[in-house]
């Protein structure tokens, strides 16, 4: 049962909670040449500007992916997803002052986790079709902007070590046709850089009444 999807999407813009989160982090504001709280939400829309976000993802079950034994899903029904802000984004950051870049760098990493949510949220309804529902992400790969504070839901999320994680993600990759949207790993580095790799656990859904 294949179920690749190649496509590029829209993410919300999520101005005002992404302005609130940001001022409540304390970055400085006047350093970045952001004039308060106005002029922050109006950076949150140009640099979402920026973005070209893509996903593909495929499904597997019994067909033995060269994963390793620190995928905890590897030998199971799972999803292998790729997601990209694509170049632009990051590209467009490194053009910036330390404190603006900082404070860019954080507000990619809030798209970044709205557009893994999103994909996240499609292998779940895929799941459900199935008879079948989803287990927590565990991430092979999530950038490092800088200085930028991950979120919460990247932080506290399953992670393969870095390590097991460079040995798998060529293999990975090439299964769910990245190339697709235009990403890559090679000699340690992901291209385009605001890009994360998950895998997606599903499961039987248990019949009520049954022990």
């Amino acid at each position: 049962m294949s179920m690749r999807k190649i496509r590029s999407f829209k993410i919300s813009t999520r101005q005002k909670e992404i302005t609130r989160k940001v001022l409540r982090m304390g970055l400085d504001l006047p350093a970045a040449g952001l004039d308060g709280e106005i002029a922050l939400a109006r950076f949150v829309v140009e640099l979402s500007q920026k973005l070209d976000p893509g996903t593909t993802y495929e499904f597997n079950e019994n067909v033995l992916w060269d994963l390793g034994s620190d995928i905890a899903s590897a030998q199971e029904m799972f999803t292998a997803c790729v997601v990209t802000l694509g170049e632009k984004c990051t590209q467009f950051t490194d053009t910036l002052s330390p404190a603006k870049q900082l404070i860019a760098q954080t507000i990619l990493f809030e798209f970044l986790r709205t557009a893994a949510l999103f994909v996240a949220d499609l292998v779940k309804e895929q799941a459900e079709k199935e008879e079948c529902e989803t287990l927590q992400p565990q991430f092979v790969f999530v950038p490092k902007f800088g200085l930028a504070p991950e979120p919460k839901f990247f932080r506290e999320a399953l992670r393969l070590d870095t390590e097991s994680a460079h040995k798998i993600l060529p293999e990975l990759l090439k299964r769910v046709q990245a190339q697709k949207v235009d990403t890559s790993f090679a000699e340690g580095r992901m291209t385009p850089p605001a890009t994360a790799v998950f895998i997606i656990p599903w499961q039987k859904k248990k019949r009520k009444g049954k022990k």
